[in-house]
């Protein structure tokens, strides 16, 4: 049984709008994600680096780092920042040190900041975060040249961002 022009018709119109919803649907989320990318960059990483400096130049006694007492070792920062009237960047956790960067349609990064006089080092970053952080820093991505340096986590599934202050 052939189909009537009209039932053609039909169908046609009705896959257009389909696959232009689901375009709108696909440019919406990407857009979305591109902003939350780059809120945290620009409020979160860029804020922290702006108190590392502060604090640095206070001249302050930094804590002593043994390579096991991160949470400890980023409370006593915390607590010499506001010390010294220097406010630690708002974070979406309880704790200012670490962040929780959520996606649509991806799953959540749970960053670690770990603050020193001369560097930053980001812990829990995902390739595709890493790497548009060094393009937005450096202008290019490379893992082994720039103010950012990366190189692989224990778990393999993450990238350890090295930030020069």
């Amino acid at each position: 049984m052939a189909w009537s022009v009209r039932k053609v018709d039909r169908r046609v119109s009705w896959v257009i709008y389909l696959t232009l919803c689901v375009m709108v649907l696909w440019a919406g989320s990407g857009l979305i994600n591109y902003c939350l990318e780059y809120k945290f960059y620009r409020k979160y990483l860029l804020a922290w680096e702006s108190a590392g400096i502060r604090l640095a130049n206070k001249e302050v006694n930094w804590p002593r780092f043994d390579g096991t007492n991160h949470d400890q070792y980023m409370r006593e920062i915390v607590n010499k920042m506001e010390a010294y009237g220097i406010m630690p960047p708002l974070s979406n956790t309880n704790l200012p040190y670490t962040y929780t960067l959520e996606r649509l349609w991806g799953k959540k990064e749970k960053v670690f900041i770990l603050l020193f006089p001369d560097k930053m080092i980001v812990y829990g970053l995902s390739r595709r975060t890493f790497e548009k952080i060094d393009r937005y820093v450096d202008g290019c991505v490379d893992f082994k040249t720039g103010k950012v340096e990366g190189k692989q986590g224990k778990d393999e599934s993450t990238i350890i961002c090295i930030w020069r202050i």
